[in-house]
Parts: C-alpha cells; structure tokens; sequence
C-alpha cells in the first residue's frame, strides 16, 4: 500500500504564505493592522474623537489612491504638507500618524500595480 501523505499546515510551513505572489496581500494586511494601531492610538493617547481618526483614515487612503500615479517628490511634498497641517492644526502626532498611512497606503499600491 503507498503512504498517503497529507499536507497540514504544519508539513507546508510559513515560507508558502511569504512568497512574491502574496505581496500584495502581505501589504494590504500590513496596511490594515497599521491603520487599525493608529487609530486606536490617536484615540488613547492624542484624545483624537474614533470618527475622526476613522475618517482620516479613509482620507488618506483616498488621497493615496488619487495621487497614485504621479512622481514621487509629489509625495514628499503632500507628506511636508501633511505635517504643516499638524503644526497649524497643533495636532502634529496625529498627523504625522496620518502621513505614514500615506505612506504605507502609496507602498500597498505601488506593490499591487507592479504585481506580476
């Protein structure tokens, strides 16, 4: 009689799920857990009110999905502006946490369009 192996998900190990096809999915996990610390950080420590950093959230992504496909010193700029923001706004660590969802949210796309 052949030994029918099974695969479990011990035998198929972590090193399947950490390949190039899964990049995509691997940043967009990656982008949701950050912006789900965020928020939840802006809440607990900068006294920001859960809508508010909710909505934030779902701007920055926005802008990054309508600014995809531009040059990246464009970013660099709406980054510096983002911060200015936060100076004029006198709310700089919540902006700053904003910028980098910018940021990861610019990283996810540019990985899911250039995704063989």
């Amino acid at each position: 009689m052949a030994h029918n192996k099974r695969k479990t998900v011990s035998s198929i190990g972590l090193k399947s799920y950490f390949c190039k096809e899964n990049l995509p999915l691997i940043s967009l996990v990656w982008l949701v857990v950050f912006s789900i610390a965020a928020i939840i950080v802006s809440c607990v420590c900068f006294n920001i009110n859960v809508v508010i950093a909710c909505v934030m959230v779902v701007l920055e992504a926005g802008l990054s999905a309508c600014l995809n496909r531009i040059p990246i010193w464009i970013h660099g700029l709406v980054f510096i502006a983002q911060i200015v923001c936060g100076i004029m706004a006198s709310q700089l660590p919540f902006m700053v946490l904003m910028a980098f969802i910018y940021v990861f949210a610019i990283v996810f796309l540019f990985i899911w369009a250039n995704h063989e």
